[in-house]
């Protein structure tokens, strides 16, 4: 069932890498071959659709032609790179990023030796021409959200790699069209429904708790991120999504980051505001703030009331901002308000690690995830 790499003839691969050299100058993020020569031409005429090809619709909608049946499919990034493992792990014929220590002990090793192709947005190694091309890939798949810039730069990539390049948005609320994108994209959606459906009815639950709480018995929290909390996810960026959904007020009504650091703020904004709750990211970070006085200044450092995000394999709250944030739905959502949620917030994050990762921990595994301990 997992996928296994093909062995490539020697002829075959130096002519994709070849076709990789010099294509690297018009697009965002991508590394160029570390060989030189010259790029083949480019032909002006564009192959006719065989019996084996068919047109997909992409979310931008660029009518792109991709092969029946697609078997090696290539992430664009994390965003993608987390979608595309949780819906159809055996047709990913590559990772954006290597999978760390802690993910190791936690994900089935048959995905360890994917080669690492990079990014084609944001931090971190860069998209990789030479290792999508030798990987045999049919389609790069870019998952997120919908940029102006979207669909030309996919339009650019493709025009230079003559890969077929697809774009699928994923936001909070329209991740379960998302994964029915994806079914229609693989052409089965047996799984794709099932996870659908669960990110359907968490939506739904948030719904309900959101009519259900009023403003007024709503948690103001703030989300402590950076080398010493004084970044923050603010009201209406894309990585605090999470917490529009959830009845909280996010105390952090600043202006939006354009990147994932988040935005800086003071602490005398922080005291300003006085948080009920505030949430850590990180056992680590939490240590720091509590050797700091003015951090323990705050009531609700003095009470402890304080949660640390769980990170592990991936962040529960925006880390990267994908599908892992339902698991954070779930879990902060029965942890505040398990009358709505449900009472077992451990039980909500197993359910979520089985159907999504295919991972089953047992309690001492999920405590140290839990408390951010897990290493």
């Amino acid at each position: 069932m997992f996928f296994k790499k093909k062995k490539w003839p020697v002829c075959m691969l130096a002519v994709m890498i070849l076709m990789a050299m010099g294509l690297t100058a018009c697009a965002p993020g991508v590394t160029p071959p570390t060989e030189s020569g010259d790029p083949p031409q480019a032909t002006d005429t564009e192959p006719a659709p065989s019996q084996t090809d068919r047109v997909f619709v992409d979310s931008t909608g660029r009518q792109v032609t991709l092969p029946v049946d697609l078997v090696r499919m290539a992430p664009s990034g994390t965003l993608a790179n987390l979608v595309l493992f949780t819906a159809s792990p055996d047709r990913m014929n590559g990772v954006s990023l290597a999978f760390t220590d802690s993910q190791k002990k936690l994900i089935d090793p048959v995905y360890f030796d994917l080669p690492v192709m990079g990014k084609f947005y944001g931090k971190g190694p860069d998209f990789n021409l030479e290792t999508v091309l030798a990987a045999g890939t049919q389609v790069i798949v870019d998952i997120g959200e919908n940029k102006d810039s979207t669909k030309n730069d996919l339009d650019d990539l493709m025009d230079q790699i003559k890969i077929p390049t697809i774009f699928i948005e994923a936001l909070f609320d329209t991740m379960p069209q998302t994964y029915r994108d994806i079914g229609r994209l693989i052409g089965d959606s047996s799984r794709t429904d099932l996870l659908a459906l669960y990110c359907e009815e968490s939506l739904a639950l948030s719904e309900r708790a959101r009519a259900e709480i009023g403003e007024e018995d709503r948690i103001r929290v703030y989300w402590a991120l950076g080398e010493r909390g004084l970044n923050t996810n603010a009201v209406g960026s894309f990585h605090s999504e999470l917490l529009d959904r959830i009845p909280v007020i996010n105390v952090a009504d600043v202006e939006p980051a354009g990147q994932g650091g988040g935005s800086e703020v003071s602490m005398e904004q922080i005291i300003r505001w006085n948080p009920d709750l505030i949430l850590i990211d990180g056992a680590r970070l939490a240590e720091v703030m509590k050797e700091d006085p003015a951090w323990m200044s705050l009531p609700a450092m003095k009470e402890g009331r304080i949660i640390i995000v769980p990170s592990q394999p991936y962040g529960f709250l925006a880390d990267p901002p994908s599908v892992n944030r339902y698991a954070g739905l779930r879990w902060l959502g029965a942890t505040l308000y398990p009358q709505i949620y449900g009472e077992d917030a451990r039980a909500e994050v197993r359910g979520f690690f089985d159907l999504f990762y295919g991972i089953q921990v047992d309690d001492a595994t999920l405590d140290a995830i839990l408390d951010g301990s897990f290493k």
